[in-house]
């Protein structure tokens, strides 16, 4: 698959994911720690962020951070850039 190579040149690279606790986003985190790729792993819902961080981290020897945000509120991505 042609992405799959263009990715392969991000292998220890950080690649921030936002709504990363469902849909399309956990898949997007799937895909990119599969090709070694950290990530920050943002969304509201805190326990699935650390769920999915978890099975990640252990699965394909990645590191994760995740962010607990809310980034519909006003100033919530001047603080994610913060963080």
């Amino acid at each position: 698959m042609e992405s799959e190579h263009s990715l392969h040149s991000f292998k220890g690279s950080w690649a921030l994911v936002t709504g990363a606790s469902s849909g399309i986003g956990e898949e997007f985190c799937r895909q990119l720690a599969h090709q070694k790729i950290h990530l920050v792993l943002v969304a509201r819902r805190e326990e699935r962020l650390k769920k999915l961080a978890d099975e990640l981290s252990t699965q394909h020897n990645i590191e994760c951070f995740i962010v607990p945000s809310d980034l519909s509120l006003p100033h919530a991505a001047r603080e994610l850039k913060k963080r």
